[in-house]
């Protein structure tokens, strides 16, 4: 399996399901684990904070969903 390397405004990242909010068309520039974060980021046309949405970064700077924690929260 070989691993697809992406980068695009300054952000670089492995993977073709992530999603790219691009700075060259009005974006945030931030990369997004699939598609369906980054339409839930873009909601109305303008982009929220992901912090805002629950998503956590990873050390590379791609947003991901929250981990449950053992009690199920």
């Amino acid at each position: 399996m070989q691993l697809l390397r992406m980068s695009c405004c300054g952000s670089s990242w492995v993977g073709v399901e992530r999603a790219h909010c691009c700075h060259r068309t009005g974006g945030c520039g931030g990369v997004f684990d699939d598609a369906a974060l980054w339409d839930a980021h873009r909601s109305g046309g303008i982009c929220a904070d992901p912090r805002d949405l629950g998503l956590v970064p990873t050390k590379n700077g791609i947003w991901l969903r929250a981990l449950e924690d053992a009690s199920g929260h």
